[in-house]
């Protein structure tokens, strides 16, 4: 059958056994829509914004990745970052406006001599999220606050992208381990959060928006492994070069195993990820081992302690850890303290009028700092060994999550002392934003696909919920061979078939598949593809089968562009240079 596509007009001849003929979807123009990453960390929330770009393959090796970076927003105070925390502003305002977030919460229970949030955080929004997850009947107030935080959210994407709140879709972080109560909690309240924003737009605009334009605002919940590999771009398909003289491919380096260490405010916790084949960009995860005592808040705690203790020495006074309000006041200092020794060398924490009309200023250079948090180290030492141990494996890549990675000591840990030879992927990747940034470029892929409307959510009374669904592997491996013309019928084909065929799809893939490989011969003269066929070869249990082929390739031809896919339903597909395709 003839697949012709090469722009000087050649047409390549494939053969096979049935006559049908089918043809890939064409690539979706871009849409308006845009694509948010949303990280609801256990202390703090990031925001990025994507743009939706086309699904191409692009060139380089599997470590390679120069895809440009979604943008984090920031908050109304300039920070990169919002303290994921819901207060009562007390002014009994009614709906949302009655609530107040981040720093501006954080001064309230200041005022109100309220415990900490390190002592309490119920007023958290993952907090608030996961304990009512757990209810029998949802609590209102904790779904109210929890939704009125994602509406202010809501609102800074749209202030940073200038789009409409409807045209906001958005993948969501979330830890592994996490129920399919929690992620549905957490999808609903992003949902309602975008709702509440979008009337109040509407209400102060005087414009109405249809229910169905804000239906699907969460596109898909993320693990948070996956999402920081996404951001490094270890998912992204590459357009390889095969040279059938030596069965090898440009694409290496490439990576089997991956190593995510998330070291932030709620633990550190280690995630084995692998994939089934070079080719496949599914991620599985293999193991996975958490210690809340090797901590940001553990870290917090340690240095408020020592800050605590200089100033009681100083003063000669005592108990000012018991006074709630010189605690918030020293645990807040205590945070800017620990982002700034991640840059300089030494800080000072000032605090004016701490405890009874005194003020206290500590000075903390980096190697007191890390004396101070060495018994930490040495725990986060000690589990990321025995979790290497239990692995059994050589880690190709390491990434990083979290705010304390990007700390000298941590950083010099992991990249230094136990994995220095592994990758470490983007370097302008930064630790604590991994999580967004991979949420956004996962939204932006969903939308170039044209999916977003397709079975990512299922309704669940009045909101969307999160859906699972059971993907078909491929159940053989679909490669190319090289013969040489004449030789198709030999004896001996299936055995040079079985040791020469270079894997397009590989087994285990998810269903539908679709891999696109350039195919040269750099051993050979100018005519070598003139003189050979290209058997599409099936191998499984074993054996190998020759399900097509390619012939008819001009003689000036030096190298060929190769598309197979195979649908769920089990048809393979193959296209030459960009041509039709044709179902084998």
């Amino acid at each position: 059958r003839s697949a012709g596509g090469r722009p000087d007009g050649h047409k390549h001849k494939i053969e096979s056994e049935a006559d049908s003929s089918a043809r890939f979807v064409s690539k979706t123009a871009m849409c308006d829509l845009i694509p948010i990453g949303i990280d609801l960390g256990s202390l703090h929330a990031r925001l990025a914004v994507g743009t939706p770009t086309e699904n191409a393959s692009g060139g380089g090796n599997d470590l390679t990745d120069t895809v440009t970076l979604p943008s984090i927003i920031s908050n109304a105070q300039g920070s990169r970052f919002t303290l994921a925390l819901v207060g009562d502003d007390g002014d009994g305002n009614e709906g949302s406006s009655r609530y107040i977030f981040g720093d501006a919460a954080r001064r309230a229970l200041v005022r109100e001599k309220k415990p900490t949030i390190y002592k309490e955080p119920t007023n958290l929004v993952r907090e608030l999220v996961n304990s009512n997850s757990s209810l029998e009947e949802r609590d209102e107030e904790k779904s109210n606050r929890s939704s009125a935080f994602f509406s202010h959210l809501a609102d800074l994407a749209c202030d940073a992208s200038s789009a409409h709140h409807s045209k906001l879709r958005s993948v969501v972080g979330v830890p592994v381990g996490s129920t399919y109560e929690q992620k549905n909690e957490l999808v609903s309240s992003v949902n309602l959060g975008i709702r509440e924003a979008l009337s109040r737009r509407d209400s102060e605009t005087g414009n109405k928006t249809k229910k169905g334009d804000v239906e699907f605002s969460v596109l898909a919940v993320l693990l948070e492994p996956a999402a920081v590999c996404i951001a490094h771009g270890l998912t992204e398909k590459k357009l390889s070069t095969i040279d059938l003289a030596s069965q090898t491919e440009s694409t290496s380096p490439s990576w089997k195993n991956v190593l995510v260490i998330d070291f932030g405010a709620s633990g550190l916790t280690c995630t084995h990820l692998t994939r089934p084949s070079d080719t496949s960009t599914l991620l599985q995860v293999v193991n996975t081992k958490c210690d809340a005592t090797c901590s940001g808040n553990e870290i917090i705690s340690t240095l408020t302690k020592h800050c605590a203790s200089m100033f009681e020495r100083k003063t000669k006074v005592s108990g000012v850890l018991d006074s709630s309000k010189a605690r918030h006041k020293l645990e807040m200092a205590c945070e800017t303290a620990v982002r700034t020794l991640s840059r300089a060398p030494t800080t000072t924490v000032s605090i004016d009028g701490l405890y009874e009309g005194m003020d206290m200023n500590v000075p903390l250079s980096q190697p007191r700092f890390q004396m101070l948090l060495s018994g930490i180290l040495r725990k986060a030492e000690a589990l990321l060994q025995s979790f290497v141990e239990e692995s059994e494996v050589g880690f190709d890549v390491v990434l990083t999550s979290g705010n304390v990675s990007d700390m000298p000591s941590a950083n010099n840990l992991i990249r230094t002392k136990l994995f220095p030879n592994a990758h470490a992927g983007r370097n302008d990747v930064p630790s604590d934003e991994a999580v967004a940034i991979g949420c956004a470029r996962h939204a932006a892929a969903i939308l170039s696909c044209d999916t977003h409307k397709k079975d990512s959510l299922v309704n669940k009374g009045d909101c969307p919920c999160p859906s699972t669904r059971t993907a078909k592997a491929c159940p053989s491996t679909i490669g190319v061979c090289r013969l040489e013309k004449g030789k198709e019928s030999s004896p001996e084909v299936d055995e040079f078939l079985s040791k020469s065929t270079i894997p397009f799809i590989s087994v285990g893939e998810p269903l539908p598949a679709l891999n696109t490989r350039k195919i040269t011969y750099q051993n050979g003269d100018d005519t070598w593809l003139s003189n050979s066929v290209l058997a599409i070869v099936q191998q499984k249990n074993g054996t190998c089968k020759m399900v097509g082929k390619i012939d008819d390739i001009p003689a000036n031809a030096k190298d060929i562009e190769i598309t197979l896919g195979l649908s769920i339903a089990g048809k393979l597909s193959v296209a030459v240079d960009g041509g039709d395709c044709v179902a084998l």
